[in-house]
């Protein structure tokens, strides 16, 4: 993969970092002819970053590439690893192409993967634990998403979480076992409303 897309998701995750949860749309988000890179979206579990990247192929296609890095002791983050990618079928600045997979949906299971990856948590294997990634396509009037852990062993005080949109694809990171309800949230006002939910 080419270094500059390594060096965007790493600068992806330290930008997010930097300017916290609340302010993800200043990151590099858009998508157009000229560019060669965009940052599509960003998900940080347990101290491993997950940045997801959309470019356009030498063939005109777009693609879409996974990224990880590891958060160190002092917030700074390792140099990103690719770890999956290839063409999307669709052009993602095309609002007809993105109208029709959602079809009147306000959320959609976009993409599914699974890594084997060293985690290093104490409840893996060797250190490495299977770990499932998902994208999901929304609406544009979608302004977040809404994510409930559904797991047996949920911590009740950190079972529910806001996650801010920078474009119209979402990523999840799920270690094994963990469930989640998904709620896509529209801003009328201050009040989000319910658009739709999906478990996962």
């Amino acid at each position: 993969m080419p270094k500059n897309l390594a060096e965007l998701a790493r600068a992806a995750l330290t930008a997010k970092h930097t300017l916290g949860a609340a302010a993800p749309r200043a990151l590099p988000t858009r998508r157009d002819s000229t560019s060669t890179g965009a940052v599509v979206d960003t998900c940080i579990r347990d101290g491993l970053g997950f940045v997801l990247l959309s470019h356009r192929r030498k063939d005109a296609c777009f693609a879409e590439e996974l990224y990880f890095s590891t958060q160190l002791d002092d917030a700074s983050w390792t140099a990103s690893e690719h770890l999956s990618g290839g063409a999307v079928g669709i052009d993602p600045t095309n609002a007809r192409d993105i109208t029709e997979i959602l079809s009147g949906r306000s959320l959609v299971v976009f993409g599914e993967s699974e890594t084997d990856l060293f985690t290093g948590r104490p409840q893996a294997d060797d250190g490495y634990e299977l770990l499932r990634f998902i994208e999901l396509l929304v609406d544009k009037e979608v302004s977040h998403l809404e994510i409930e852990s559904a797991s047996p062993d949920a911590d009740a005080g950190r079972s529910l979480i806001h996650k801010p949109l920078i474009s119209q694809v979402a990523l999840l990171a799920l270690f094994p076992g963990e469930r989640f309800t998904i709620r896509a949230m529209g801003g009328k006002g201050l009040l989000p409303a319910p658009l739709a939910s999906r478990t996962s």
